[in-house]
């Protein structure tokens, strides 16, 4: 009975990481730590060790494309690769700190805050590149 309330939770768990991935949040991660319960209830008989691997590496690419992206956003609006470099920090804090919310305006702030600070551009230009990094 246990194993069949834990299944039904890894179910409802992997399909809102597909919703959600949707919507360029984290879903992936959420698929993975279900397949990883659920391969670890039945003794990585139906879901082997390898096939584990490889679902981390795709989240792995996915979560680094999306990344990517966000920086190439910030570039495309006129930022540096400083602005780049904050808009991938800032989501990465952003999402530690402020769940959801954190991880849409972390880049912003990311990209705005290393455009000011360290490639030394006016406010004018380093708002533009925060709102590239949200735009990507």
């Amino acid at each position: 009975m246990v194993e069949v309330v834990i299944y039904i939770f890894c179910a409802l768990l992997s399909l809102i990481g597909l919703v959600i991935t949707i919507f360029s949040l984290p879903g992936v991660w959420l698929i993975f730590i279900s397949t990883l319960i659920v391969s670890t209830i039945n003794n990585f008989e139906d879901i082997s060790v390898g096939m584990l691997i490889g679902i981390f590496v795709v989240s792995l690419i996915s979560t680094g494309i999306d990344n990517l992206v966000i920086a190439l956003g910030a570039k495309k609006l006129g930022g540096t690769i400083w602005g780049m470099t904050g808009a991938v920090i800032g989501g990465i804090v952003g999402l530690i700190i402020g769940n959801i919310l954190g991880m849409f305006l972390g880049p912003v702030v990311g990209a705005t805050l290393f455009e000011l600070i360290f490639a030394s551009k006016g406010i004018k230009d380093s708002i533009k590149a925060g709102i590239g990094s949200f735009i990507g």
